[in-house]
């Protein structure tokens, strides 16, 4: 059986999304839904908690903003776990970690996998995001955490740091990494399509986690799985992600600071004063 745990962000998850994974499944499962509506979990605990409820032998970690476009995914996400070398799969990720301040979505050309991201709501057409850049193995270091699936036993071994991190970032990163420590492989499975409603917010938290993670991680780092490159590549990977990491870092500072001020009680004061002025300059115009 498959324990499919979801951390939602409302007291339960929409009928459409429990219809979807009832058709398509495919094998025996249960939900086990972490009420986060009142942000009392992080990520790590509440998949903690997850973990902790289950009852199933396999495991499914998904977000409650995909949808699955393929039959029988739960079958063959048991078969592929019959392997015991296998720590966890996904459906999308990277096939190297930089040592320095890397995500695994900077990665690009190293990114392997298929997911469909729908970046104007459920009207958009589908497209691939992303879809096999190279032709490597299936192995990987890193899954993108909207879907992960492992069996319940690797958890004997690990668990979703709620020390180190808090809030909704790198909990993903940390525990693929985490996996091959243990000495397990992670896996890339390329005929299970997923429709994803979101991207990801590269903010503030979002740098902080990362910087925990390189903290956390960095005398294991570099890694590299299901390609060979070399120490002269891996470097240049490195450096190219240090500074994405710190341009996207210095904007998210940006970004932040720009909200914080409109959320202030002196901007909302302000646009409302103005706003007769805004009003007039309207009506001359027409």
């Amino acid at each position: 059986m498959i324990s499919v745990i979801i951390c939602s962000r409302m007291s339960d998850i929409t009928d459409d999304l429990k219809q979807n994974i009832a058709e398509t499944i495919g094998c025996e499962y249960e939900l086990v839904v972490i009420d986060n509506s009142k942000n009392k979990y992080s990520i790590f605990s509440a998949y903690n908690e997850g973990v902790r409820r289950a009852k199933g032998d396999n495991l499914c970690f998904m977000h409650d903003d995909i949808l699955y476009k393929t039959a029988d995914w739960g079958m063959k996400v048991e078969k592929i776990l019959e392997d015991e070398s296998i720590g966890i799969v996904g459906v999308i990720g990277s096939y190297i970690m930089t040592k320095d301040y890397g995500y695994w979505d900077m990665m690009a050309p190293w990114v392997t996998g298929t997911v469909i991201v729908n970046e104007d709501g459920p009207i958009a057409n589908d497209g691939d995001a992303y879809k096999d850049y190279i032709n490597g193995g299936d192995e990987v270091v890193i899954l993108d955490g909207m879907w992960l699936c492992c069996r319940k036993k690797i958890f004997d071994k690990m668990s979703f740091d709620e020390q180190t991190y808090t809030g909704y970032h790198m909990y993903d990163m940390d525990i693929c990494m985490q996996s091959l420590d243990a000495g397990y492989r992670n896996m890339v499975i390329r005929d299970i399509d997923i429709r994803h409603y979101s991207n990801a917010q590269f903010n503030v938290a979002f740098c902080k986690g990362l910087e925990l993670f390189h903290k956390k991680w960095g005398t294991k780092l570099p890694v590299c799985r299901g390609i060979h490159l070399s120490d002269r590549l891996l470097k240049d990977w490195d450096y190219h992600a240090k500074r994405e990491q710190i341009s996207m870092r210095n904007s998210s500072k940006y970004l932040d600071s720009y909200q914080s001020i409109c959320s202030s009680t002196a901007y909302r004061i302000g646009c409302f004063l103005l706003k007769p002025i805004y009003l007039i300059k309207k009506i001359i115009k027409k």
